[in-house]
């Protein structure tokens, strides 16, 4: 060996024996430890841009201390056992704060490791730290609370089974997502995303939320309607200290449990379209994609957008909107842009954004935009294939009808010969074939047309027999007034009834009617009603049979699925028709594998035995089942169960050997492996045990205070600690872990204790003093000094001033008041007033700190001469 790599070897030598002080096992601050890339005011009520705010990455800050013995030069930061953060610190540190950027959100636990150089370090407990982010990475599945009544069917391959929730659901129905029956969608739209701008159809407490969430935003941006709903009432599932809560959480959580289903914010709806109208012109278009695409971006939950126009070319909620000519154009040109958009993010994200359309399923909706146009940048067209018929005349007839109903006739149906007028008749019946068909003319490609079911009813007053002009048949009668109901039977809004309020009140559980309703069904038109010929109450709504039709029809025309509206009203029925009716394929509700806990590692002694225990959850609450297997060197037992007895062979020098443990769902399977460290008997000779150095303490009279040996031995020889503790110090506890009870002293005195290891063969002894303090006296006399103890009473002198604590302190300087008070105006020599934090000063005092003497200009207490502006250096 030449002498160059002799010293090198040397020095490794050295630096491998140094003995480092294990450092005080720091501790983090109480505060909460939550972050979020999307900061939303939780108690706010301002405008959407005041409630929202997103960040590309947030800055961790962790504030730690350790409050005896060593400090450290180093630390380390953990999420789990995941390092991510380290740096170094001033030798001997106790405290500070670490910060540093963070970019990917979870739920962990966070430790704080202070090490002494490269191997000594100290753990901090856990604590938990979150950092949340809108694709719901830091939360776990929703747990759910579904209608038993809705069958657990799964999805359809190809075929699209929607759904809308709508955000308002929350409040008078009760039903938030935890209640949606997820398992069986594959999309969820979510109702509704306003526009800012012109919404005269707005009116009354929905335009006051509105115009508040705009205030910050410009004509045509996007905002939340309702933040208290989404983004800030705490609703089930999810923690109500989460810095994301309200439904928007829920659907985060939701895309855990189901990371397949779209959700889809559907922008507009009957009340909120106005805006559309404006969108003939492209730069209110432009403001309203490039609006889009950050909302996206904020809330990544979201998989598309769906555009809810009500109507291009006009006949919405405001009448006098709408142009039929340069409506259709805007339409497709809308498209076109968002699927530009569109691209653009999935180029950044990598994800696949989804784009379709509610659209009005009338023959005068459908004329006035060219969907072949539109659909080649559109992944479905929602063909909203209800509200043919409603209370808002007093024309009774089917209003989610797949076909014609027996009561029409052919030209009517068709839309060929005059009208009841005499009038030429300008298109076909509203019925769901009837739209199906014009879209399919206009070579809309069909997999893109979903079909529309109603998960409600449209029902009149005054409907009675003796109107009919076919006997028995009610669509022949006239009606005199919306429905009339109470939000208990499931009418929320006149006219209109909740299918499961028609279920539960007028249909009943045999399906033949209840309280003197009927239940019909026309053959010719797949559509159903109710019908109270006494009351001359009639109700017309998809029932099952009408729903199965409906998607027996997709079948049979190639379509691409159903879709209802919505999902708050349903009981389950509507929906699982939709499914029976689709038939196809089934997709199974996706399992989620469990998740499995246990030691990475364990040590035993060559021929004695060791126990290793696995645990596992699983968020499908599925039964598991656990097994073993081991290196055929390791003699077992419990190889079918959660805890496994191991046997080590007699081996003559140090060996790891493997086991494994695996637990089953019944579908998935997680396993992990398990080191085995067997510890071969002692050949050579006996080295005596190492002891880390114990710091000094100081403990006041009557007190006690708690010694914590770490010792080790290199043959995992069994050890044992005796103390020899003078009079003065009582010994409690034995082992590694004692404590201290100091007596009475009349003066503060220091006590030598030593502490003796052995391993039976040899021992190693350390000692540490122990300063006990007279609690009647201040601990190091009369001027104050920062690493002394001081309890309430004591008093010192600072600068020339006397003091007097007010609780316990240490390392607090007494000039800035906090745990400490002067005992009376305090001056310097001259007989000018020391400032004091503590102190109450008027406009024109003065006073002198640091050998400045200053004037105060108005009012203060606290504020630091030399740093704050009340205070003019004279």
């Amino acid at each position: 060996m030449n002498i160059k790599h002799l010293t090198a070897a040397i020095g490794v030598a050295l630096f491998a024996n140094t003995v480092h002080a294990a450092p005080s096992t720091p501790t983090i601050n109480w505060e909460p430890q939550e972050y979020s890339f999307v900061e939303v005011n939780i108690e706010g009520t301002g405008s959407y841009k005041q409630l929202v705010n997103r960040v590309e990455q947030v800055t961790i800050n962790i504030e730690w201390n350790a409050w005896s013995g060593d400090g450290g030069d180093n630390y380390k930061v953990y999420f789990d056992d995941m390092l991510v953060n380290q740096g170094t610190l001033a030798a001997g540190s106790k405290s500070g704060v670490i910060s540093f950027p963070y970019d990917k959100a979870g739920r962990h636990n966070l430790y704080v490791e202070l090490c002494e150089g490269t191997t000594s370090c100290a753990r901090s407990d856990a604590k938990p730290i979150v950092i949340a982010d809108t694709d719901g990475a830091h939360l776990a599945p929703l747990a759910m609370d579904v209608d038993p009544n809705n069958e657990n069917i799964g999805t359809k391959e190809g075929l699209v089974t929607g759904a809308y929730f709508v955000e308002w659901g929350i409040y008078g129905r009760d039903y938030d997502v935890s209640n949606i029956p997820a398992q069986n969608l594959s999309h969820i739209l979510y109702g509704f995303i306003p526009i800012c701008g012109p919404n005269d159809s707005l009116t009354g407490s929905p335009k006051s939320a509105l115009n508040t969430a705009c205030a910050d935003s410009d004509d045509f941006e996007v905002v939340i309607h309702d933040p208290w709903a989404a983004i800030q009432k705490a609703l089930p599932g999810v923690d109500a200290n989460d810095p994301i809560r309200g439904t928007y959480s829920q659907l985060m959580a939701l895309k855990q449990r189901y990371p397949d289903l779209k959700i889809l914010p559907s922008v507009g709806g009957w009340t909120l379209s106005d805006p559309f109208a404006y969108f003939t012109t492209k730069a209110n278009r432009d403001t309203f994609v490039a609006s889009m695409k950050e909302f996206l971006k904020t809330w990544k939950f979201y998989d598309g957008v769906d555009i809810d126009w009500e109507f291009p070319g006009g006949g919405g909620a405001n009448p006098s909107l709408g142009d039929p000519v340069a409506d259709g154009p805007a339409y497709v040109a809308l498209m076109q842009e968002l699927r530009v958009m569109l691209d653009e993010l999935e180029a950044e994200t990598g994800r696949e954004y989804e784009l379709s359309s509610a659209i009005g399923a009338g023959y005068d909706k459908i004329e006035d935009v060219d969907y072949q146009a539109a659909s080649q940048y559109m992944d479905y067209i929602f063909a909203m294939t209800y509200d043919f018929y409603g209370a808002w005349s007093g024309v009774t007839g089917h209003q989610t009808a797949l076909y014609c109903g027996e009561h029409m006739s052919a030209g009517q149906c068709n839309g060929t010969g005059l009208d009841e007028n005499g009038e030429p008749r300008k298109g076909p019946a509203y019925t769901t074939d009837n739209a199906v068909q014009l879209l399919l003319a206009q070579n809309v490609p069909s997999q893109k047309i979903v079909v529309g079911t109603a998960m409600y009813g449209r029902g009149w007053e005054g409907v009675f027999p003796a109107g009919t002009s076919i006997d028995g048949n009610p669509m022949t009668a006239t009606g005199s007034g919306p429905l009339q109901g109470s939000t208990t039977q499931g009418v929320w809004e006149d006219g209109i009834i909740d299918y499961k309020g028609l279920k539960a009140n007028m249909i009943g559980a045999t399906g033949a009617g209840i309280n003197g309703f009927e239940v019909g069904y026309d053959a010719q038109a797949k559509g159903a009603y109710v019908w109270n010929r006494s009351s001359g109450t009639l109700i017309t709504y998809d029932s099952p049979a009408s729903v199965i039709a409906k998607g027996q029809y997709v079948n049979q025309h190639d379509l691409g699925g159903l879709f209802a509206w919505e999902i708050d009203a349903d009981n389950g029925d509507i929906l699982n028709a939709m499914h029976e009716g689709l038939g196809g394929t089934v997709t199974e509700p996706d399992n989620t594998a469990p998740v499995l806990s246990v030691s990475n590692s364990v040590t035993v002694n060559a021929g004695d035995s060791v126990s290793v225990t696995a645990s596992a959850s699983d968020v499908d609450n599925d039964p598991l089942s656990f097994s073993w297997t081991a290196d055929s060197a390791l003699t077992v037992s419990g190889s079918n169960s959660s805890s496994l007895v191991i046997s080590a062979p007699n081996v003559t020098s140090d060996s790891q050997y493997l086991a494994t443990v695996t637990v089953s769902d019944g579908e998935a399977t997680v396993s992990q492996d398990v080191v085995v460290n067997v510890v071969a008997p002692s050949t050579g000779e006996n080295t005596a045990p190492t002891i880390a150095a114990i710091a000094d303490v100081t403990v006041e009279e009557g007190g006690s205070t708690a010694v914590n040996v770490s010792a080790s031995d290199a043959e995992g020889d069994t050890l044992s600690y005796s103390y020899n503790v003078p009079a003065g110090l009582t010994l409690v506890g034995s082992g590694a872990n004692v404590s201290l009870t100091a007596g009475q002293v009349d003066a503060d005195t220091d006590y030598s204790v030593a502490v003796t290891v052995s391993d039976g063969q040899a021992s190693t002894v350390v000692s540490f003093t122990v300063t006990v303090t007279d609690a009647d006296t201040p601990p190091t006399g009369d001027t104050w000094q920062e690493t002394a103890v001081y309890v309430g009473g004591d008093t010192v002198t600072y600068n020339g001033v006397e003091y007097t604590a007010k609780w316990w302190t240490q390392g607090d300087r007494p000039d800035l008041g906090g745990a400490w008070e002067a005992t009376s105006q305090p001056s310097d020599g001259n007989g000018d007033v020391i400032w004091q934090a503590s102190g109450i000063y008027n406009n024109g005092d003065q006073v002198t700190y640091q050998g400045v003497q200053y004037q105060a200009q108005w009012w203060t207490q606290g504020d630091e001469p030399g740093t704050a502006d009340v205070w003019q250096a004279l």
